[in-house]
């Protein structure tokens, strides 16, 4: 019998000891007991600003989102969707930022590619479903995220 499939989207604001290092450690810890429970997703960074996308076994997603709004390393957690979703719009576990040390992101081949230059990739926005990519286009261009724009695509 296949688990039902979960998906939270929620926003939330960084707390000043959120550096590069640290989410370094958050992506290598979340990826290992991540994949043990089943979870995938997003996270994006932009000024302090996050926004993250949690899929996977519908009680693995609501407990770790539990989890994450008592994390004191950020504030201000806002759920914007939680719904059954029939498959995840991002399979391997990706986290983005807006600014991101090239040589960090050359040894950490985790980090999500949907920021290419300053904008999203719209590549990888076509392959997600319609809400996560109306979010995602909301976030990036209310963080200022994209340096050019584009919400047509």
């Amino acid at each position: 019998m296949k688990k039902e499939l979960h998906q939270i989207i929620y926003i939330s604001t960084a707390n000043e000891e959120l550096t590069e290092e640290c989410l370094l450690a958050l992506l290598s810890k979340s990826q290992k007991s991540n994949k043990a429970r089943g979870i995938t997703g997003l996270l994006l960074l932009s000024d302090g600003n996050i926004i993250q996308i949690i899929e996977g076994p519908k009680m693995a997603v609501l407990e770790l989102y539990e989890k994450i709004k008592n994390d004191p390393r950020h504030r201000g957690v806002t759920l914007m969707s939680s719904r059954k979703i029939d498959h995840p719009d991002f399979p391997n576990y990706q986290m983005g930022f807006r600014r991101l040390n090239q040589e960090i992101e050359a040894r950490h081949p985790n980090f999500s590619k949907i920021i290419e230059n300053g904008c999203l990739n719209t590549e990888v926005l076509a392959n997600t479903s319609k809400l996560v990519s109306t979010l995602l286009k909301a976030f990036a261009v209310t963080t200022r995220l994209e340096r050019h724009q584009n919400t047509n695509s």
